[in-house]
């Protein structure tokens, strides 16, 4: 039997999308794996100390058991699952803990490399005093392992051709898609109007209104301020009528973010759900929107506008990185810094309800080429040829 021991973050890392991979591969792999038979797996659950918190007190205590977990207590655990056959680093803002184990039966799975980009003034997003010295240690540790798991094309270039690691060391695996992203089917207790307008009037946003949808996480990159200038362009267009609103999940806006709102005139169209951990929750919000807007300036996948496209939601993105892998022919994209284009984007999916059902019908079809039971044979392919090489 062969063993691989799976390394997530420490718990209580502010990363809800690392917790999220490393709960639904873990759960593919065993599910995958389970017709095999021939593979066992264990994740490590790693907590930092409260004494530790406790000695320091207040914030700086909890930073220093977190930083006491991941470079002391981490790689004692590691070191006491010896003779497993793979160990595979999740997240490699964790790089560090690919020092530990046999190089030879090392896995890492980087997501992206956007604060390097960052730094070295390749994508135009601002980034921390010290990146540009850390970051590249995280390289150093990426570059020991036997394999690096890179989630797109896209991000494998990005690991070559900047970061440096030989490309036969580099396998690509895309995410997976929760089946919670889906449209509402015949058997739901409540139809896609109904549920629409509950939800649009639980924020106080008419049934009629048309919905720039987007989640937000507390990074640049996003381009909040894009969709805030496409708001007020689109509530100028007489043919929307002033109707148009923009609903937000996640984050919220940064402060210099609040102002440009306040400058275009544009707060009383927009509305801030706040972060929703409940997929099936997610889901309606996705539904409820008329279009899923997402000009990001970089991704190493694009996981909202999968998640849209799941649900049925026509997806306007960006035409860099990895969305246009993921989105295909399914979306629209436009440059990230082409204000332009995409008002002229959005307006085309909102004010064209037949493009919209076309749109929505290619996105149900895009999606499911994402599954997380396809991501976890990827990943189970890569742990066989690691073992082999080991043997």
């Amino acid at each position: 039997m062969k063993q691989a021991v799976l390394l997530p973050n420490i718990v209580g890392f502010p990363s809800e999308s690392m917790r999220r991979y490393a709960m639904e591969l873990e759960r593919a792999l065993r599910q995958v794996a389970g017709d095999a038979g021939d593979w066992s797996f264990e994740a490590i659950e790693c907590k930092p100390e409260e004494a530790v918190a406790r000695r320091f007190g207040g914030a700086n205590g909890e930073k220093m058991a977190g930083r006491h977990a991941r470079f002391v207590k981490y790689p004692r655990l590691i070191r006491s699952r010896a003779g497993a056959s793979v160990y595979h680093v999740l997240d490699h803002s964790h790089a560090s803990l690919a020092l530990v184990p046999p190089a030879a039966q090392t896995v890492l799975t980087c997501h992206d490399i956007i604060p390097l980009l960052a730094a070295r003034g390749l994508i135009p997003m601002p980034t921390g005093r010290f990146t540009k010295y850390t970051f590249p240690l995280r390289v150093q540790c990426m570059k020991r392992c036997q394999t690096v798991i890179a989630i797109s094309e896209s991000t494998k270039r990005n690991l070559v051709e900047v970061a440096g690691i030989p490309e036969n060391k580099v396998a690509v695996v895309y995410y997976g898609v929760n089946r919670a992203f889906a449209p509402l089917s015949p058997k739901d207790s409540v139809s896609y109007l109904e549920e629409r307008q509950t939800l649009l009037a639980k924020h106080q946003i008419p049934s009629n209104a048309r919905v720039l949808f987007h989640v937000g996480t507390a990074t640049r990159y996003k381009n909040t301020p894009a969709i805030l200038h496409a708001l007020k362009a689109l509530r100028e267009d007489p043919e929307l009528g002033d109707n148009v609103w923009f609903l937000r999940v996640g984050a919220d806006f940064f402060d210099d973010e609040k102002e440009l709102i306040e400058q275009l005139g544009i707060g009383d169209r927009i509305r801030h759900a706040g972060r929703i951990f409940d997929d099936n929750l997610l889901a309606s919000y996705y539904r409820a929107g008329n279009v899923f807007v997402f000009p990001s300036i970089w991704e190493g996948f694009g996981w909202p506008p999968l998640e849209a496209m799941a649900c049925g939601t026509p997806v306007v993105t960006s035409d860099v990185a990895s969305l246009p892998e993921v989105v295909g022919d399914a979306g629209i994209t436009v440059a990230p810094l082409d204000h332009s284009g995409l008002i002229e984007a959005l307006r085309r999916i909102l004010t064209n309800e037949d493009e919209r059902q076309q749109f929505r019908e290619r996105c149900l079809v895009r999606a499911r080429r994402f599954t997380w039971e396809e991501c976890a044979r990827g990943t189970l392919q890569v742990y066989e040829n690691v073992a082999r090489a080991a043997r």
